[in-house]
Order: structure tokens, then sequence, then C-alpha cells
């Protein structure tokens, strides 16, 4: 057995490998749609009411809500943190949405030159995606013949959400150091606003499925916030792992009863996979951090070669988008996302990184 409190402020972990494969499944479940123009055609979407997409997006924010938060709270500057997240999210950010503005759109898009770098669509699609503003997937005469038309980057739309979620720590941290909160008193408010929202979650699955409700992210990201609340009363073990799994598999054919254990279990689930395998696996880290790369660049990848093959089927749109894809990944990972982390170190401490990132964002 583990204890978190053990483990939580060390690099041996899996985080690195974990996201990857989130951002792996994400580029699987969008094979799905956007090869046959049809949502209902990713394999889990029927069966379970959230997607392999869906899951990962879920897995990202329960990372982030336990790493953003014990970087905040390491820090103990509200500049400090900001300046990490900023320099995580956006120089990765901004060259994926320049790369697809100024070549890929040209290079398919319908309209004349001309016609189209003077579109107010393409502005917005520049000032929304870069301000995470919402989202604005689509450029103007991009993909209209695609099986899944006229969208360029339809998983953009987390990020904001994301930061929604790192403003709303921040102002907490706030509240706790105006009002002087122990550690106690902290984790009692903590545990009741996440038992508001997990009563709603649950309020909101008698109309929608996991994946529809509007504030599972909201909720994983607060369940990460609370792990690390609780990290000195959690211990990860195999049997309590096997339990946790068998429960998502028994409560599988009711969509409420799964969606309730899953946004219990998932979090533990997390934790394990995280810490528990040891040895080789660690060595994944010596790679980098690709997670970040493969999920913003993976969508645009995808409708550009539904573009120029159009008969491509879901599996043969996988393995052709994940190739290309993680290219530009590790291009990103090395030529623009680690040297912009190093930025924001404080001086003294910019040293050779290994990445303590949290999300792919």
């Amino acid at each position: 057995m583990i204890r978190l409190t053990d483990v939580i402020q060390g690099r041996n972990n899996n985080f690195h490998l974990l996201r990857m494969v989130a951002a792996s499944a994400v580029l699987f479940s969008h094979a799905f749609p956007l090869s046959t123009g049809a949502r209902q055609d990713e394999p889990l979407r029927a069966a379970l009411g959230c997607t392999f997409g869906s899951i990962a997006v879920d897995l990202f924010f329960l990372i982030s809500g336990m790493l953003v938060t014990l970087s905040l709270v390491r820090r103990g500057s509200a500049v400090e943190f900001a300046k990490a997240r900023f320099f995580r999210i956006w120089p990765g950010l901004i060259a994926a949405i320049l790369f697809v503005m100024l070549l890929i759109g040209p290079a398919v898009t319908t309209l004349s030159p001309s016609d189209y770098f003077t579109s107010r669509h393409t502005m917005k699609y520049l000032l929304f995606n870069m301000f995470l503003l919402r989202g604005a997937s689509d450029l103007p005469g991009v993909f209209s013949t695609n099986p899944w038309p006229d969208a360029m980057n339809g998983s953009l739309w987390t990020l904001p959400a994301e930061v929604r979620c790192y403003l709303a720590l921040l102002a907490v941290w706030f509240a706790v150091r105006q009002l002087n909160w122990t550690s106690a008193r902290l984790r009692q408010v903590a545990t009741a606003v996440w038992v508001v929202l997990f009563a709603w979650f649950a309020w909101t699955l008698r109309s929608s499925t996991v994946e529809e409700s509007p504030l599972h992210l909201w909720l994983m990201f607060s369940s990460g916030t609370l792990l690390y609340l609780y990290r000195e009363h959690i211990v990860m073990s195999p049997l309590h792992l096997a339990g946790a799994l068998a429960l998502l598999v028994l409560s599988a054919g009711h969509a409420m009863a799964f969606g309730l254990v899953y946004a219990l279990a998932l979090p533990y689930v997390m934790l394990c996979a995280a810490y528990l395998p040891r040895g080789a696996i660690l060595q994944y880290n010596r790679l980098g951090d690709y997670s970040y790369g493969v999920y913003i660049y993976a969508y645009p990848v995808q409708q550009t070669l539904m573009h120029l093959q159009p008969g491509l089927g879901p599996i043969g749109l996988f393995a052709a988008s994940m190739a290309v894809t993680l290219a530009l990944a590790v291009l990103s990972w090395h030529l623009i996302e680690k040297p912009a982390m190093r930025l924001a170190r404080p001086r003294r401490e910019r040293a050779p990184v290994v990445a303590a990132t949290t999300t792919p964002a």
C-alpha cells in the first residue's frame, strides 16, 4: 500500500504516461465521428453514456485539480502560479493556432487567399481561441465537404473550462488566506462544495448522460483538489483498485448508476494508475510530456487527412493521424513547450526541466 502524502511531491509517477494515453484516447474517440459523420458511432457512447474521449478529458481535469492545487500551495504566490499556467498553456496553443490558420487553412479552403485572410471567421478563430473566450472551431471555406463538416479544432473547447477552474481555485486560495482558515476548516468547506457539485451532477444524470452533464468537468477538477487536501488519509492498494474496477463493471448496465460510480471511482483509479506501477514503466518520463501537443494538433490533423483521403475509416484515420500528430507533438514539446516552461521558473531554478505539467493544457 502507498499513502498519497508520501508520493505526491515526487516525480516517480506515471502522470506523463497517463496524460499521453488520455490524449491518444481523445484522438481515437474523434476518429469515429470525423470519419463517418455520426456521433453515435463512437464505441462507448451508446453503452455507457460517455466516450473514450470524454473519459480522457475527465482524467485530465482530475490530474489537473490535484497537481495544480499542489502547485499553488507550494508556490504560495498567485503571480508565480499564473505565470506557470500561462507558460504551460499559451505558447504551445498559439503555435498550434497559427499552424492551423496560416498553413492548413489556406491550403484547403475553397476561398481565395484574400477572402480567407480578411474573413471575420478567420479573425474570430484566432482571437477566440488565443484568448480562450469560447469555442471557435471553424475557418471559412475549410472542410465543408468532410463527413464532419466545418470544424477545424473541436478539442479546444476544454481549455477555457480549465482556465475557469484555475480562476476558481485562485479565488478560494485568496479567501483562505484572508480568513486564516485551518487545514481542517478548509477540508470541511471543500468537502461541502464537492458534495453540492456531486449532488447536482447526480440530479443532471436523470435527464442526461455523464458526457452531457454540464458539471462533470467542475466535479472532476474539484475531486482532484479534494485528493490533495485529503492526501494524508488516502491509501492506494491493488485490492482497493480491484474493488473500484469491479463496481464500474457491475454498474455498467444502468446509465445513472454507472455515472455515479464512475464519478466516485475514477479519482481512485487515476491515483492507482499513477503511483502503483513501478519499475521500467517509469522510464517513460524520460521522453517528455507530448500529451498537450497530441491534444491540440490531433483534430485538425484528422480533418486534413479526411479532406485528402475521404475513404478513410475510423481505424485507418486513427493510425494515420496518430503518426502525424505525434511528430508535431514531439516538435511542439522540444521547440516550444519545454523552453517556455523554463521561463516560468524563478531564475535560480532554471535548470534542465523534467516537466511537472498537469493536464494536456
